[in-house]
């Protein structure tokens, strides 16, 4: 056994976009020697990319909505990533929700989104315009409540007031909101197509979480050109220039404690052929691990944590969203076909509930009622060969049986699993558009345990805590506290705010204001604005806090 020890000023554990948010605002307003810690043998998180035989893929970021040049979060993505990452407009149009009777193409402009709805189902004009109305309130309802629970007084007031403008409770269900406000209920479906972006079906899923996506891909989709990778490739840069590190294949073990505070992280080396240990020191540690690996499996067991046990049922009570994903490597060009590069959400019912409740039932027998269609080489400019990813929502429990084996050596049991899993996918696909198998050269299957490998997230969950409306109860509010009961651990990413890039990228931000010198929501924006060239223009934080929703 081997030991070293480094001293850091601020350490991360884990490498996803809510750590590397963190990393980049403190390096680089702060001078802070940061070292990033990463279980994964490449950095990134759910933004890396992945190889095969020339062709590449994107695991987690398939696209992200708000990035037209100017836009707040694009400012903010720019000075995170110092502009070395360049984003591409997605064709338009750029989703296409397909269903059994008919199929609807979501174009980049909210006008037009609103008048296709209205051409399709007349009748309910009314109850669509007000849809587009209160879609930015909700949005802001769900970050302002993020933030109201994690900052100063002075916002705690702001928050209060805000709900007397949004008038958005947490409690109300998207499938409420629109059973309260539309009759037709294939108009209620298509509305929902974009449930498996937050991995909660409307009948569970908060109405703000929805309208946030909704909002958040009003103005279309993007795509970093290069892949999503570079994105902790431009993060590194900044870390490493001042003094920093990032380092892979390390799994952190413990949080290490000087009495009752945080001092630093111990971690097994995964590259080191013998069971090797590290030690890191630093005042500051934000886990971006999630709430349940931070207090179950970073701090001892001793140390007291009031909320240990509400979280555990939380848990257990509400499995996170884990599915399965068809990596394609095609021989020829997709466009063949039609594809420009739109994602396609494939759906054989107009009952989103009945795809939640068969998420588990078709592994083994039938065909899911879902799968969703992304083309990366087709939204990347300098893609060398056309790849394409299939996801369909799956369960845990359908792989648990193979959870002690380890990655790549599983038996043929398994692989058995993964083959018919594959093939079912792409002939859901090939139903819809005759000619798409015959395309494919190269497939790759993913399941909930390549996730749970790679990430150690519970049961593979790709979201972080789910966005039940119990998670926003007084009682739960400890589970996303940024600041943890343990002095100097702080925690960062999905569970502090919401799931999905700009999400975590937003928690981040909240994280960063609460660090030892760290850096206020309003200094970021205006800074993100100076690095673009723009006159800073005085906005308070409660107005660019109020714009993130509109």
């Amino acid at each position: 056994m081997k030991t070293t020890r480094k001293n850091y000023d601020l350490i991360l554990i884990g490498s996803g976009i809510g750590a590397l948010t963190v990393a980049s605002l403190m390096a680089q307003l702060r001078n802070k020697r940061v070292l990033i810690l990463e279980r994964h043998f490449v950095p990134g998180g759910f933004t890396h990319t992945f190889q095969r035989k020339g062709f590449s893929w994107d695991p987690g970021l398939h696209y992200v909505g708000q990035m037209e040049a100017g836009s707040e979060v694009r400012n903010l993505f720019d000075l995170i990533t110092n502009q070395q990452v360049q984003w591409q407009k997605m064709p338009e149009p750029f989703e296409k929700f397909v269903y059994p009777e008919f199929s609807f193409d979501l174009y980049g402009d909210p006008k037009q989104f609103q008048a296709d709805l209205t051409k399709r189902f007349p009748k309910e004009s009314q109850a669509i315009r007000q849809y587009f109305k209160d879609i930015p309130k909700a949005a802001a309802a769900l970050f302002l409540d993020a933030a109201k629970h994690n900052s100063a007084f002075l916002f705690k007031v702001v928050g209060e007031v805000a709900k007397l403008w949004h008038g958005t409770s947490l409690n109300l269900t998207t499938q409420d909101y629109l059973d309260q406000h539309f009759q037709d209920p294939q108009l209620k479906a298509l509305l929902a197509s974009q449930w498996l972006d937050y991995g909660l079906s409307p009948a569970d899923s908060p109405f703000a979480l929805h309208a946030t996506i909704v909002n958040h891909y009003l103005n279309g989709g993007y795509y970093p050109v290069g892949g999503s990778g570079t994105i902790a490739n431009s993060v590194q840069q900044v870390v490493e220039a001042k003094g920093g590190n990032v380092l892979v294949s390390r799994e952190v073990t413990e949080i290490l404690l000087d009495g009752d505070k945080a001092a630093g992280v111990r971690v097994r080396n995964l590259k080191a052929k013998e069971e090797t240990f590290e030690d890191y020191y630093a005042p500051t540690v934000v886990s971006n691990a999630g709430a349940y690996n931070t207090y179950f499996k970073f701090i001892p067991d001793n140390y007291p944590i009031p909320f240990r046990e509400s979280l555990q049922q939380f848990v257990e009570a509400h499995p996170p969203a884990t599915n399965v994903s068809v990596y394609i490597g095609f021989k020829d060009d997709p466009r063949r076909l039609g594809f420009k590069g739109e994602n396609h959400w494939i759906y054989d019912t107009f009952d989103h509930g009945a795809v939640e409740q068969q998420k588990g039932s078709w592994i083994h027998t039938g065909q899911p009622l879902q799968v969703y269609l992304s083309f990366p080489s087709l939204k990347n400019s300098h893609a060398k060969k056309h790849t394409a990813e299939l996801i369909a929502s799956a369960d845990y429990a359908s792989f648990a049986a193979w959870r002690d084996q380890p990655w790549l050596h599983r038996d043929n049991n398994y692989n058995a699993l993964k083959q018919r899993i594959q093939n079912v996918l792409l002939d859901m696909v090939e139903q819809h558009y005759p000619g798409f198998s015959d395309l494919v050269d190269y497939c790759e299957v993913s399941t909930p345990l390549t996730n749970e490998h790679f990430t150690d997230h519970p049961q593979g969950g790709i979201y972080g805590l789910p966005m039940h409306a119990e998670r926003f109860a007084a009682k739960n509010r400890g589970w996303t506290k940024i600041k943890t009961p343990v002095p100097g651990l702080y925690m960062t990413g999905s569970d502090v705010c919401m799931m999905g890039i700009a999400g975590s990228m937003m928690g981040a931000v909240l994280t960063t204001s609460h660090l030892p010198d760290g850096i206020s929501m309003a200094q970021v924006f205006a800074k993100a604005a100076k690095a673009q060239g723009h006159k800073e223009n005085g906005l308070t934080e409660t107005s660019h806090t109020m714009r993130l929703g509109t």
